[in-house]
């Protein structure tokens, strides 16, 4: 299994495009956020866990290539995987697609880390977390 899922399908709006037609920015990044709840249940954070655990996963890092134009009206989907963890972190990457002709538009690499979200500092990640992630990250080349 090469460790990536799809995490995120829908399609540009045109109220997403800047004045140029093109996807503007922060909507590349929407997405991303869309596709972490994806990854959050693949890492073993659920709803379950923000509300009665009261943890939760927060972006730290991120860096992020643009690669090709969307314009409104494009299909999009996004594949998305764990490539590995740390003490207290974990760190994804995410590439999102033109679905009409499998074009690769964006990619993002993204360092998080695992959070009480009253105290909001991080904490370890589970035994639990990190057997998911052992069983299911990518090799880095495939990223």
């Amino acid at each position: 299994m090469s460790g990536f899922i799809e995490s995120y399908r829908g399609q540009v709006l045109m109220r997403e495009c800047d004045n140029m037609g093109h996807m503007n920015v922060q909507f590349y990044i929407a997405r991303v956020n869309l596709a972490m709840y994806s990854m959050f249940h693949r890492t073993g954070v659920d709803a379950d866990a923000y509300l009665q655990q009261k943890v939760g996963i927060a972006a730290v890092e991120q860096q992020n290539q643009f690669l090709a134009e969307l314009r409104a009206g494009d299909l999009i989907h996004m594949e998305s995987a764990v490539l590995g963890a740390t003490n207290k972190s974990m760190t994804f990457t995410h590439r999102l697609y033109n679905s009409a002709d499998g074009k690769l538009a964006f990619t993002c690499r993204m360092v998080a880390v695992y959070m009480d979200l009253v105290t909001r500092r991080a904490i370890p990640l589970t035994d639990a977390m990190r057997r998911r992630i052992e069983e299911t990250k990518a090799e880095e080349e495939a990223a």
